[in-house]
């Protein structure tokens, strides 16, 4: 007998919610199964149905944000798809739109792998027109992850920025530094190309 996909949609959700009670009060490189089923109330044969190890369960939890996070920048991607102020109001938007699973997800313990699979799965098929190269790469490396490491700590301590000052940073970097770097333009061609 097949079961139902609403009920298999919520025995999931009720384990990857477990996982994130769980992960607010403990580092989340130390949760168990057994503490994520015992919360939850299955079996653990229930909890390998659905996740092969609790890593799993994060990465599932990672997709989903990043397919969401996907979906909205679908629209930009169709424009002129740059690394543009919009681009990072959308990134914004999202992460405040489940701010307890984001900063679990960002948290300290997760934070590298988190960027590493956000680029790989959300930002890698934007901005394309600029060949691949060595420095392309580490320049790129080292935009989003202080990018992303300063929206991290912003979702830690929101009242330390606002989401305003915190584009306000974001965008200096990028015209300031990544896009030069990129591109070899001045930040006056800069403003003009990106719209920032």
């Amino acid at each position: 007998m097949k079961k139902q996909p609403e009920i298999t949609d919520a025995t999931r959700e009720n384990l990857v919610n477990s996982f994130f009670q769980l992960a607010r009060k403990n580092n989340i490189t130390q949760i168990t199964v057994r503490e994520i089923i015992n919360l939850a109330g299955y079996s653990r044969a229930t909890f390998y149905r659905y996740f092969k190890d609790v890593f799993a369960l994060v990465e599932y939890a990672e997709d989903s944000f990043f397919e969401k996070t996907r979906a909205a920048l679908a629209e930009h991607e169709a424009g002129n798809g740059a690394y543009d102020r919009r681009f990072f109001e959308i990134f914004i938007k999202c992460f405040n739109e489940d701010p307890m699973r984001i900063s679990v997800l960002m948290s300290e313990q997760n934070l590298s792998h988190f960027i590493r699979r956000m680029r790989e799965k959300t930002i890698d098929n934007i901005n394309t027109q600029i060949a691949d190269t060595p420095k392309k790469e580490a320049v790129t490396n080292m935009f989003f992850f202080s990018v992303f490491s300063a929206i991290a700590s912003h979702i830690q301590n929101p009242k330390a920025l606002t989401d305003e000052d915190l584009l306000d940073i974001i965008q200096k970097l990028f015209a300031d530094w990544y896009w030069p770097q990129m591109t070899g333009t001045t930040n006056t061609q800069n403003a003009i190309e990106t719209g920032w």
